[in-house]
């Protein structure tokens, strides 16, 4: 089935600005006055989790092919009133940082180790942007499309270890974040918690409504807090919920929650609200191309529905940014005088599933003929049965590469798929990449030229006309921990069944 425009952004509720009733715009063109010198009574912070260069690039790519219209995260580069950085998001202990250490250093202004939440080497707990910001009147709220307990929301207000989710889940009782919308319903839960404790029914008691489905977000009061967790874990990925509309048709996606996010803090005299494309990391790590580029697209949607509050509400800023790289993909050029590069890229229109949606297809000690007909048909393509033979010594974990980051089922998928569609991978993991940042509306212009992570930090402060100065540490030597330590990225998908 060939996924067309209307088919992948129009299908069972799947929200567009255009089904949303929002008017068709040239953001390039609708630069407002200046906004210099002024203070903003909102921030709307915009995370691309684990976006390379290169995956914008075929994103917007592919969105040009999808949706007849590039990103409009790039167009926005044209605004003359577009402040353009490059930030280095390095770590406490490492040129490479996870996602915690990244939320940390634009949540307290200080570098942590990989694996930690606002937490110094020697144990102090640094304060929060959410702390603070809700000790000086601000409301808070945090969108994601990953666990709401993900190291990237909580970074913004939580201190803690990034693996530790149901200590997590108890600190934004604590903290009482205004909006909290996401995956990662079983941290909440008395059933699937350790200390039994029910923290749906303590939420209730602080004037939360718990919000399980689509209908719910959409029917929710604006006089009470929210707390949103539509699935157990991650919501699903863009490229499943969109082809297999019944069984994720209970989950908004990301610019639905967005937009009603935007609406239950409209009221607040300042609010801050992080959005996270948290799933786009996900599928990069698998090296799953058609789902990480998706997931770009559905976070450009997201953009579009802040960008039209703003349009509403002037004294908004819009940070728009990455935490870091993975994977760095990119399309390559693809035979004689690179001439089948466009076709080859172009049947990434054609891909049905993500990955983990793939290995729930091929049933345990699958034939390799029949795991040729799996993912031929999931992908449209045609393969030798030597590559699946070569492939299937990885599901019985026999394979092995020279590179070892490469050695993994999901490396080695996403290596073989190249051949069809053009796009190679580096790695399976996290990149040193510098990473964009643009920001529009009031105090936009501190964010220009190169920045350090941590200078994020003090401008919101400065914005909200915050004075505060968290303590810090000397940077680390690179090392330990290792990359499995700090995210367990297999459990994105590793095949585990093999």
């Amino acid at each position: 089935m060939k996924i067309t425009r209307r088919s992948f952004f129009g299908r069972s509720g799947w929200l567009t600005g255009a089904s949303l009733g929002l008017p068709a715009v040239n953001w390039a063109q609708a630069a407002g006055e200046s906004a210099a010198g002024k203070m903003p009574r909102h921030i709307i912070h915009f995370v691309a989790d684990g976006t390379s260069m290169a995956t914008i690039t075929c994103a917007d790519q592919l969105s040009n092919l999808l949706r007849e219209r590039g990103l409009v995260w790039l167009e926005l580069a044209q605004r003359r009133d577009a402040a353009l950085a490059w930030v280095n998001m390095r770590s406490l202990n490492s040129l490479v940082t996870d996602s915690a250490a990244a939320a940390s250093s634009w949540g307290s202004g200080s570098r942590v180790v990989n694996g930690m939440l606002n937490i110094l080497p020697d144990g102090r707990k640094l304060k929060s942007l959410y702390e603070l910001a809700g000790q000086a009147g601000w409301r808070c709220g945090l969108v994601t499309t990953t666990e709401i307990t993900h190291a990237t929301p909580s970074g913004f207000a939580i201190n803690a270890k990034r693996d530790d989710s149901e200590a997590i889940a108890a600190q934004y009782l604590v903290r009482e974040v205004e909006v909290l919308l996401g995956g990662g319903r079983k941290f909440f839960e008395a059933a699937n918690r350790k200390d039994n404790r029910n923290l749906i029914r303590e939420f209730a008691a602080k004037n939360y409504v718990f919000l399980q489905t689509q209908a719910d977000l959409l029917q929710a009061p604006s006089d009470r807090k929210w707390l949103g967790l539509f699935d157990i874990s991650h919501l699903p990925y863009t490229i499943d919920h969109v082809n297999d509309p019944e069984d994720f048709a209970t989950i908004p996606s990301l610019a639905q929650m967005t937009r009603l996010a935007l609406d239950r803090l409209r009221g607040s005299s300042h609010f801050i609200l992080q959005v996270e494309g948290g799933r786009i990391d996900h599928a990069a790590h698998n090296c799953d191309a058609a789902a990480a580029f998706r997931e770009v697209i559905a976070f450009d949607e997201a953009i579009e529905i802040g960008l039209n509050f703003q349009r509403q509400e002037p004294d908004t800023l819009l940070v728009i940014t990455v935490d870091h790289g993975t994977g760095n993909p990119a399309l390559n050029g693809m035979g004689t005088e690179y001439r089948q590069s466009p076709r080859l890229f172009a049947g990434l229109m054609d891909a049905k599933c993500s990955f983990p949606a793939l290995q729930a297809m091929i049933p345990k000690a699958a034939s390799p003929a029949r795991i040729r007909e799996i993912i031929e048909e999931a992908y449209e393509c045609r393969i030798p049965l030597e590559k699946i033979v070569a492939l299937a010594r990885f599901l019985d974990k026999k394979g092995q590469t020279l590179f070892d980051l490469m050695n993994t089922v999901t490396a080695q998928l996403g290596q073989l798929l190249g051949n069809y569609h053009g796009i190679g991978w580096a790695s399976g993991v996290h990149t040193s990449d510098y990473v964009p940042l643009m920001a529009l509306g009031p105090g936009a212009e501190r964010f220009r030229g190169f920045l350090q992570n941590t200078e994020v930090f003090y401008h919101y402060l400065a914005l909200a006309e915050i004075d505060y100065r968290n303590p810090s540490a000397a940077l680390l030597a690179e090392g330990a921990p290792a990359a499995d330590d700090v995210e367990k990225s297999a459990a994105y998908n590793s095949f585990a069944w093999a």
